[in-house]
């Protein structure tokens, strides 16, 4: 989802954590502003005072500095990052006007320099609305066919082997919202959908703002088969991806309740699986594929989640590598699949797991540096491949849901890169 979006849920989980509600950390206080002064400053500076290796954190706390104007403490931040050899390109857009200065270029150019360059990826398709702003994909493996959904279009495009693009979901048709996350139940022939009444969204009227659910769709015919929605449920909900079990349980992170929910195989709505307030801003999620663990991305880390149980495993990771800032995953063999975006310039990783299913030995970049990236989100392994949404442009969608202008954004681009073994 864009800045304001995941902001406003960053704002509310930290505020919610018990290790926000302490006071702040003892510092000079012309580096560090009053509580009272930003919440959300103050709790991730905490978390990062409690965590100081943490790159998420570090990034984090740089970026909001930055947005407040605050140019002398974003630069000590990203001094931390680039003391730990931090090799991850810092996103300019995170930095604000700031990032327009010597002393932010000096230490992003330090930081860029060490980012991995690889170009393995190729064109596989290209959507002609500028406007569509991408978020979700998935691939049918029965007729070969993706299906990409759209945040400001409030639809999803099916596109076929052919190459030939139709809309499967025409604009806004059955109430859709904007959609987010994208699933095929191949067994059962369905496409679930994610979608939220996002401000981004065209058209969306102002009392549904914040309304969240999960669409069944008949992958024959296009139809509408449910409709289940958090409506009523206290609180702020985004049901932002999914994943599916072989038996048909529909799993679906909660990012602004900072949860993960399950609709069961037969049931009529959906309940709690890894209770609110557990993570900070889960997105991505995926199942092995011998559907036994259920691997959560959220904003910080990754964790392993029992189905049946909901029981949480923080995942660790290599020395010096972060499994943050994650948005689109994907399981692969003995792997993870990652859209890594949410901490700087995008880039395609993959999480090789080996014989402990909570420890990463190895990050593997598939593609970093790559020119076409502007904020890639979401990607489907394709057989051999791993397709994917290289120019979202959600970052660039306003708190009130306005675009740029059209000339400067470029037509969607989806990339595939060979996974191999």
């Amino acid at each position: 989802m864009n800045a304001p979006t995941l902001r406003s849920a960053l704002l509310f989980l930290l505020l919610s954590a018990p290790a926000c509600r302490t006071t702040a950390p003892t510092a000079p206080a012309a580096q560090v502003p009053a509580p009272a002064a930003d919440p959300l400053l103050q709790g991730l500076t905490q978390l990062s005072k409690a965590d100081p290796e943490n790159r998420v954190l570090l990034y984090a706390v740089a970026s909001r500095h930055a947005e407040r104007g605050e140019g002398a403490q974003a630069l000590q931040w990203l001094q931390k990052l680039d003391a730990l050899q931090w090799d991850h390109a810092p996103e300019p857009k995170d930095f604000k006007a700031w990032s327009a200065t010597p002393e932010f270029r000096e230490v992003a150019g330090r930081i860029a320099a060490r980012e991995a360059k690889v170009f393995a990826s190729e064109p596989a398709f290209t959507l002609s609305e500028r406007d569509f702003i991408p978020e979700g994909i998935a691939w049918d493996s029965e007729t070969g066919t993706f299906f990409i959904g759209s945040i400001r279009l409030r639809k999803v495009v099916a596109v076929e082997k052919d190459g030939r693009v139709r809309d499967f979901i025409p604009e806004a048709r059955d109430g859709l919202w904007s959609v987010l996350g994208l699933k095929v139940d191949a067994t059962r022939r369905h496409l679930w959908v994610a979608s939220q009444a996002a401000a981004g969204g065209k058209g969306i009227a102002e009392a549904e703002r914040g309304r969240t659910g999960l669409f069944q769709y008949d992958l024959r015919t296009g139809a509408l088969l449910r409709k289940v929605t958090l409506d009523g449920q206290p609180g702020a909900h985004l049901l932002n991806d999914l994943a599916i079990s072989a038996n048909g349980d529909v799993f679906v992170t909660d990012s602004e309740a900072g949860g993960v929910r399950v609709l069961r195989a037969g049931a009529g709505s959906l309940t709690p699986l890894v209770p609110e307030r557990t993570l900070i801003y889960p997105n991505g999620i995926a199942l092995s594929e011998d559907g036994a663990r259920l691997y959560v991305a959220h904003y910080t880390g990754l964790v392993r989640v029992d189905p049946a149980s909901g029981a949480v495993t923080r995942v660790k990771a290599p020395a010096g590598a972060t499994l943050g800032g994650v948005d689109g995953l994907s399981a692969h063999g003995s792997s993870l699949v990652a859209v890594q975006s949410g901490i700087g310039r995008g880039r395609i990783v993959r999480f090789h797991l080996g014989g402990d299913a909570d420890q990463v030995e190895r990050v593997e970049v598939l593609e970093g540096s790559n020119p076409l990236f502007d904020t890639p989100t979401t990607g489907t392994v394709a057989g051999g491949h791993f397709v994917y949404i290289a120019n979202s442009y959600v970052r660039d969608v306003g708190p009130d849901g306005a675009l740029p202008p059209l000339e400067r954004l470029r037509p969607p681009v989806l990339l595939r890169v060979a996974l191999g073994k």
